[in-house]
């Protein structure tokens, strides 16, 4: 009240800062001082010591998973505590949004039983038994898509020596990934390997032609308000593909190694096909959107780095097959939108949607995307700069990391992140693939292209997904990591933030926490082993982003489980 402030101790949370441990875990420390950090490979028992400036000397220890975190601290602007009836629900939504996920499976298998779903195949041509077990494996390799770059990713600052023999094959992916530029490579590959899977998903598990006009099992008849939101417009399906991404995520995320050492072979089933399709060169406009970008922003690039692309002439023709690609891709698309050849026009809810409406709708959803794509970048560069920098050149950008780096809003976003991009790539998949079954076009001509073409490229979705990758995703990213600020430097990004908040307030996808509790359980993961390895850092030359207010604390705890030790992790997606 009017005393005199602390040194270094800036109004607000100003003397706060992000300190990267060798875990990758970002960690919120008291005021600006020399720190002694405990670090593990996951981050279950992080000490930390600090001397502030004409401070007594305070202490904070985390301990992350099923043990009780504890802190003790000067701060003098202690975190809000969010309401009691805030926290109730969110445990009741363990309940209710299980029970939802439960029913959403229950309805999409039967509708794949009943074949009224929409294989990019002829309907009939294979049992419904072969489709429902075709679904449940894909839906499975997106999860340890998912999963395993969540645990390479994350492991990239931990020497891979140190657990070559406790853990061989965490030691044999990250070896091969870790090389080089792999990591970038296997990024790149692993995001169009997942977006042409989801693309396949939504199309076995998506809305076909009902026998009658709304759906129905037995007697239970649903209305034609229900069938149009939840089976129509694969609202149900949604749920089915993104509660067992995250749930995926949250288990890598909390102990990396475990994951990586689960019966499902990730270095042939992960890390070799994603690097097999980067090679083939399909997203390598991703590398020469990224070149533009880094000479745009000016910045100096390490020529020795070890960690730079390779750039020899089987690579400069690959990213010319790729741009090449991307055109044509995009040629098709806009006109099966225009021609009304594609699933935008066509089916029950979309038939009476014109070509230009049609092609409008998916300039926004690939906007959607793109945006949720590049604002993850954006957000962990910026979880990394001062604020000062930015706060009057980018006021926008500045309030937008203000909400976003409060309390568990990061891990809010991520989660609500997360839904969107299901969301769009369903949706997408829908609009950009071509109706129509055996390579027949629905109307119009096929440019002379063949039935071949036609079923093999535009209705299974090939096409389609090399366009939304190159276009709707990775070119976001590489324009968020080159430009942070000035990508969320806008009300349309802080508003997007606004809705990704409420959509994981709602609690639709939080089964995915009593069933990664569940699950960890079963398979009894083993904690990743403690290094032992000590680190001093500067708390003054890591700073974040300050908090002007208070922030609220966080409320996932359920069966000793803490949600910040997971979703930090999210991030890495």
């Amino acid at each position: 009240m009017g005393g005199a402030k602390k040194p270094g101790a800036a109004e607000g949370h100003d003397f706060a800062s992000r300190v990267d441990n060798p875990a990758g875990l970002d960690l919120l420390l008291p005021p600006p001082g020399p720190a002694v950090l405990t670090t593990s490979l996951n981050p279950r028992h992080v000490t930390l010591e600090f001397e502030g400036d004409g401070r007594q000397s305070s202490s904070c220890e985390r301990l992350v998973g099923h043990e009780l975190e504890t802190a003790l601290s000067e701060d003098p602007h202690p975190p809000a505590k969010e309401h009691m009836l805030v926290l109730a629900y969110r445990k009741c939504s363990y309940v209710w949004s299980t029970a939802v996920l439960v029913f959403s499976l229950v309805i999409v298998y039967y509708g794949i039983g009943a074949e009224w779903n929409n294989p990019p195949w002829d309907q009939g041509s294979t049992h419904p038994v072969f489709e429902s077990c075709l679904f449940s494996i894909l839906l499975f390799w997106v999860c340890i898509l998912e999963g395993a770059q969540v645990s390479i990713v994350g492991l990239q600052s931990v020497p891979i020596e140190t657990f070559r023999l406790t853990h061989p094959q965490s030691y044999r992916c990250c070896k091969l990934v870790h090389a080089g530029p792999n990591v970038e490579r296997f990024i790149v590959g692993r995001q169009f390997l997942l977006l042409f899977i989801v693309f396949i998903i939504s199309r076995i598990g998506g809305a076909g032609v009902l026998p009658e006009e709304n759906f129905y099992i037995g007697d239970w008849r649903w209305n034609s308000e229900a069938t149009q939101f939840f089976w129509v417009n694969s609202v149900l399906l949604l749920i089915v593909i993104i509660v067992p991404i995250l749930v995926a995520q949250l288990l890598a995320a909390d102990k990396m190694l475990a994951f990586l050492e689960l019966s499902f072979a990730p270095y042939y089933t992960v890390v070799l096909p994603s690097l097999a399709l980067e090679a083939v060169g399909i997203t390598h406009a991703a590398y020469v959107l990224k070149e533009l970008f880094v000479w745009l922003s000016g910045v100096e690039v390490d020529e020795n780095d070890p960690k730079r692309m390779h750039k020899n002439k089987w690579y400069y023709v690959r990213c010319f097959f790729s741009v090449s690609l991307v055109i044509f891709s995009g040629v098709f698309v806009f006109k099966g939108l225009f021609a009304g050849q594609t699933g935008a026009t066509n089916g029950v809810g979309w038939d009476k949607l014109p070509g230009w409406a049609a092609f409008l709708l998916t300039l926004f959803f690939l906007f959607v995307i793109g945006c949720c794509e590049g604002f993850q970048i954006a957000a962990v560069s910026l979880a990394k700069l001062p604020s000062s920098d930015f706060k009057t050149k980018a006021p926008i950008a500045y309030q937008t990391t203000q909400i976003l780096f409060a309390g568990r809003n990061m891990q809010a976003f991520l989660v609500g992140r997360q839904v969107f991009v299901a969301m769009m790539m369903v949706l997408l998949a829908k609009v950009t693939g071509y109706a129509g079954r055996d390579g027949e076009l629905v109307e119009g001509d096929d440019w002379g292209m063949g039935s071949d073409f036609n079923e093999i490229l535009l209705q299974t979705g090939i096409l389609g997904a090399v366009f939304v990758v190159n276009v709707g995703q990775l070119s976001f990213r590489m324009a968020a990591s080159s430009f942070p600020v000035l990508f969320i430097n806008n009300f349309v990004l802080r508003a997007l933030l606004r809705v990704a908040l409420v959509v994981e307030a709602t609690g639709i996808v939080n089964a995915c926490w009593p069933l990664t509790w569940g699950i960890d359980r079963l398979l009894q993961l083993k904690p990743d082993p403690v290094s032992g390895e000590l680190a001093t850092v500067s708390p003054q030359a890591r700073k974040g982003p300050s908090l002007d207010k208070g922030v609220a604390e966080d409320v996932h705890y359920f069966s000793g489980w803490e949600y910040v030790g997971h979703t930090y992790k999210v991030s890495y997606i």
